[in-house]
């Protein structure tokens, strides 16, 4: 057996109860197989203990074994970029270089486990050009080449569109067939998930079940959010239902033209969302999603800056965008990233919150008045967000789904007209997507407008007034949305 766990368990120094209890999983070579469960099941706790990684954090229980080498890929794949390389040909043969190998094989595999992926083209590419769903790729592929007993992947779909996620899937059965084992752990249901010989459900620390495939009574039951389509149809929104007669511009988008590196992300497209209207962008990896809505935070490097013209309605009066910087559009647009850490600064939730924004020009005499409203909206968000109970935490410590909330929390404490979500559904269970719906709901129920970039299928589907596809440089309405399959 390659991997081996026997009444295995683990609890964190000072926690009070354990997080894993009485595992029994015995994978053979050749098998690939998924645990997925809610958030806060213990799914990333089991890859860690499998891995050894969570050796100086607590006490680990029962009979662990593996044959062979585990290595792990998180759930933050861009951390494992190793910071030492700028180019992805040089990341992915790195660690068969530090390994001693000769630098002819290393090569070889690297540009072999490139174009199994599918991205052979960005061999010569700087890293920080990247989109996310790319650096994961390359990120997975250095672990590849290791060629590894056991290959330990915690939510590896993350930021990969759907064509890539089953490109992915066979990846990994090649890797198993030739006498690999691989162990996804994941909180959603999708093509990677999919392409597994069997799953088992995880819940408070417990095996519960081992099925061959997920049932949609089972992604109900067990908090698992499952992305495929359930129906062709779209039935309501979960912020709005679509008027009869049409609502007013709240951003109107003409001629954006955006280069990066050279090449055209964007060529003289036109854009409107409309007041009260939730819009999702769908194209593949590397299209230049997040690139758009970052032009329109006004993030994007100097050398990228975008033309064109950017309005916003602002209670009724057309406000031109121009060049103004990030922090003047930041009235406008809330800005919540495709990696929530890159935006949280603060030791504490509740800090985080207190300065998301300058407080308002006061008088000295009225601070203690002002500051006493930034904590009523504090608390507000906090329980909005349902963030109440980890206030005093630490951001880094929440969960990838729990970051984005706060990021969220922090952008609508501005009271921007529109939000700009980049992969919103990432990381999320059942219960995670259903609280980013509500948050939403209520941001369009007083004005707001969504624009979200997203690989998830079915939540585009369910929740969209109109979903848009960018790529080949062109942004265009998706042909039919009764085609999403």
């Amino acid at each position: 057996m390659t991997l081996e766990l026997v009444g295995a368990g683990f609890t964190y120094r000072g926690a009070a109860s354990a997080a894993l209890t009485d595992i029994d999983l015995c994978l053979a070579p050749g098998q690939m197989h998924a645990v997925l469960g809610a958030v806060g099941s213990g799914t990333s706790t089991l890859g860690r203990l499998i891995t050894g990684l969570t050796d100086d954090r607590g006490t680990s229980a029962g009979h662990i074994h593996v044959e062979g080498t585990a290595v792990m890929l998180g759930d933050d794949p861009e951390a494992q970029l190793s910071g030492m390389t700028s180019l992805v040909g040089d990341e992915v043969q790195l660690s068969g270089r530090l390994h001693g190998d000769e630098v002819s094989v290393v090569e070889g595999r690297a540009l072999l486990m490139l174009e199994s992926l599918g991205i052979s083209d960005l061999w010569g590419r700087r890293l920080d050009t990247l989109s996310g769903g790319q650096r994961q790729l390359v990120a997975l592929a250095g672990l590849l080449t290791l060629r590894p007993s056991l290959l330990v992947l915690d939510q590896p779909s993350l930021s990969l569109d759907p064509d890539t996620r089953r490109r992915l899937g066979e990846v990994l059965q090649d890797h198993c067939s030739s006498g690999g084992t691989v162990l996804i752990t994941a909180h959603q249901f999708d093509e990677v998930a999919e392409a597994c010989h069997e799953l088992s459900i995880l819940g408070t620390g417990r095996l519960l079940k081992t099925t061959h495939r997920l049932s949609a009574d089972d992604g109900d039951q067990y908090g698992i959010w499952d992305t495929r389509p359930r129906d062709r149809h779209r039935t309501t929104s979960a912020a709005t239902d679509v008027p009869a007669c049409p609502k007013p511009a709240s951003l109107t988008v003409r001629g954006l033209t955006i280069a990066r590196s050279g090449a055209s992300v964007l060529n003289d497209a036109d854009l409107d969302v409309a007041s009260g209207e939730l819009v999702t962008i769908m194209g593949s990896n590397g299209a230049g999603k997040s690139t758009l809505l970052r032009s329109l935070a006004g993030l994007l490097r100097t050398r990228d800056r975008p033309s064109g013209t950017v309005t916003v309605d602002d209670q009724g009066t057309a406000v031109h965008i121009g060049d103004a910087p990030a922090h003047e559009r930041a009235q406008h647009f809330g800005w919540v990233g495709q990696d929530p850490g890159s935006q949280l600064s603060a030791a504490t939730v509740r800090e985080e919150l207190m300065h998301a924004a300058p407080l308002p020009p006061h008088r000295r005499r009225d601070r203690e008045v002002i500051r006493a409203r930034r904590q009523e909206a504090v608390t507000s968000a906090l329980a909005a967000a349902e963030l109440t109970e980890v206030s005093e935490t630490h951001p880094y410590d929440l969960s990838i789904d729990g970051r984005k909330d706060l990021v969220m929390a922090s952008a609508l404490i501005m009271d921007p007209r529109i939000l700009l979500l980049d992969e919103p559904t990432l990381g999320r269970d059942r219960k995670a997507i259903g609280r980013l719906n509500m948050i939403m709901a209520e941001f369009i129920r007083r004005g707001g407008s969504v624009l979200a970039t997203t690989h998830d299928r079915r939540w585009a589907a369910e929740v969209s007034d109109r979903i848009l596809r960018l790529g080949e440089g062109e942004l265009r309405e998706d042909p039919g949305r009764s085609e999403i399959v």
